[in-house]
């Protein structure tokens, strides 16, 4: 076995059985790496003298390491392969999927079922956890989903004969009615706050836009003369991006009194150049809008003496405020960012007007 350092890391080269095995370790080059080589290498040799196959648990995402010990015939735990799957992926990924994985990963998957070999899983292993579970029928499929990818990548590499997930059931997700605020109430609001937060909530009001597009919001988005904005990129975890879908790049029909708003914000000492909103106490891009609805929305409500409902409810209210007036369901679909009206009419049919 040889072991040499690269530009990118290290490169570990050994032959076995008559073949030849070269694999690429990322790594900087740095203290804590050279342990990490030291230990990789010690794994390795002991792997290759002995034919220890328990180095792949240690080990499961090494590409050499699954050549050379039969990566098919392996028995892997939920746990030992899931680290392959997302190792394989994860590269493909937003921020936001990344840590959505991770979490529900880590508090619901690994500690139920991370030690069950993969040929051991059942559907009425599923079942039967899913059974006394008491969170909603969303946060079940998402859980579920993972589950299945993490299968059918095992079904794909031939580990397994059939993923069993596709034999269990989704959970029934119940559509929660909107609860948009009316006119009287966002009055209340809106004079419940100051500057920045009356104008960052007066524009989700009259806009509709999404929490990450408000916060990604840029001045050279905002067209005056032709009043429309531009909806480009969403903030999330403090990380800017590509909207989900191509439907959410569009460019909205500027509202007046969003309008309103904006002007007021230009003026405003709680902005810059580049921003149209930036948290007042750092002069900085909000990272995320956690602390506006934990400190300023929440606020706003109790002093208004409004119902409690969440920010997200200022883009249900501008939806079933102008369908309500009459506009056409598929202007405020394109509004929204939707690609089609299906999500209006099932979502705010009733505010539809024949």
């Amino acid at each position: 076995m040889t072991v040499k350092i690269s530009k990118g890391g290290y490169v570990m080269d050994f032959t076995l059985n008559g073949v030849r095995y070269r694999e690429s370790i990322p790594a900087p080059h740095n203290k804590s790496a050279e342990k990490r080589l030291i230990e990789q290498e010690a794994v390795y040799k002991m792997a290759i003298s002995i034919s220890d196959k328990t180095a792949l648990d240690k080990y499961p995402n090494s590409g050499i390491l699954q050549k050379a010990f039969d990566f098919k015939s392996a028995s892997y735990t939920v746990d030992a392969y899931s680290s392959i799957w997302f190792g394989r992926h994860q590269a493909n990924w937003s921020h936001t999927t990344i840590r959505g994985y991770s979490q529900k990963y880590n508090t619901h998957i690994k500690p139920n079922f991370g030690q069950i070999k993969l040929q051991d899983f059942t559907p009425s292993i599923y079942h039967d956890w899913a059974k006394v579970q008491k969170m909603s029928g969303k946060s079940m499929n998402e859980i579920r989903n993972i589950l299945n990818q993490i299968f059918e990548e095992a079904f794909l590499d031939e580990i397994v004969d059939v993923n069993p997930i596709k034999r269990t059931r989704r959970a029934k997700v119940q559509q929660k009615e909107p609860e948009p605020f009316n006119q009287q109430e966002i009055d209340k609001i809106l004079s419940a706050l100051e500057s920045p937060y009356k104008a960052y909530f007066q524009v989700a009001f009259y806009t509709g836009m999404r929490t990450g597009e408000l916060l990604a919001l840029r001045w050279e988005d905002i067209d005056f003369d032709n009043t429309k904005i531009h909806v480009r990129k969403s903030i999330s975890h403090g990380v800017e991006k590509d909207p989900k879908t191509r439907g959410s790049i569009r460019d909205m029909d500027m509202h007046p009194k969003a309008q309103e708003a904006l002007k007021l914000q230009l003026t405003s000492k709680h902005t810059n150049a580049e921003r149209v909103f930036v948290d007042p106490r750092t002069s900085k891009t909000f990272k995320n809008a956690e602390g506006l609805r934990k400190y300023i929305w929440k606020t706003a409500l109790n002093t208004s003496q409004v119902k409690y409902r969440c920010p997200y409810q200022t883009r249900h209210t501008y939806a079933s405020m102008m369908l309500s007036k009459g506009k056409p369901p598929m202007w405020v679909a394109a509004q929204m960012g939707h690609a089609d009206w299906g999500m209006i009419r099932k979502v705010y049919g009733r505010w539809i007007n024949n």
